[in-house]
């Protein structure tokens, strides 16, 4: 009887210790990850270290500034072992990647407003900040974010300024063109705005003519800068 009750206990402690030791979740945040990494190099490092059965990629942003980590999303908690211990030490852009374990992800700014109305809401009041994984926002490549316009400018005269683009359609609450908030601290006479372009060719012909120029500068000379980055 008395080894029958050791078998059991031994039997019990060593399934909770299997419990603690493999962890049990979806997601894996890598660290460390180059600021001009996007998610295709991510992807490509997978690959090469035979990582599989990763469902997506999501690059962190701080008001859409990359943050320098990475999420990555598992199709089964079973291959959460040797993803981290394959990305912990991977290579990319001469940088080494760090990887743990991470649940659950952190919410964004848009997975928190929840429903149609909801992000129509928080797009009429500015409050998408274009922080968390993939900057709160989707369309990964399809959206670009403008910087430097005349304070003023709301989105329908972005919309003339960029007449010569195909924008998105507005489409499950996501507007095309957005003005992001300006934090009182960093108060400025210049404007932000997040454009979703219709395909990522045409986000990246939209950098290409726009970023590191002057908005009217017949009129405005050097006054303003724009600055345009692809939000992956």
């Amino acid at each position: 009887m008395a080894s029958g009750v050791q078998r059991h206990v031994k039997a019990t402690a060593d399934k909770l210790l299997r419990s603690q030791s493999t962890p049990s979740g979806l997601h894996v945040r890598a660290t460390n990850v180059p600021r001009t990494a996007i998610p295709a190099d991510i992807k490509r490092v997978c690959v090469r270290h035979k990582i599989e059965n990763v469902s997506h990629v999501a690059l962190d942003y701080w008001r859409f500034s990359p943050t320098g980590q990475a999420w990555l999303t598992l199709t089964s908690p079973t291959f959460l072992p040797h993803t981290v211990n394959a990305l912990n030490g991977a290579v990319i852009s001469g940088k080494l990647l760090q990887a743990a374990a991470r649940d659950p992800m952190p919410q964004s700014q848009l997975a928190r407003t929840r429903g149609v109305k909801g992000r129509l809401e928080a797009a009429e009041r500015g409050i998408i900040t274009g922080s968390g994984p993939d900057g709160g926002r989707t369309g990964q490549g399809k959206g670009v974010v403008i910087y430097g316009l005349p304070g003023k400018f709301g989105a329908e005269a972005v919309r003339t300024y960029l007449k010569e683009f195909k924008l998105a359609a507005s489409e499950d609450g996501q507007k095309e063109i957005v003005k992001l908030e300006v934090p009182p601290s960093k108060a400025t006479l210049k404007s932000r705005f997040y454009v979703r372009l219709a395909s990522v060719a045409e986000a990246h012909r939209l950098v290409r003519r726009f970023h590191m120029t002057f908005f009217e500068p017949n009129y405005y000379q050097n006054k303003y800068t724009i600055r345009a980055q692809v939000v992956y």
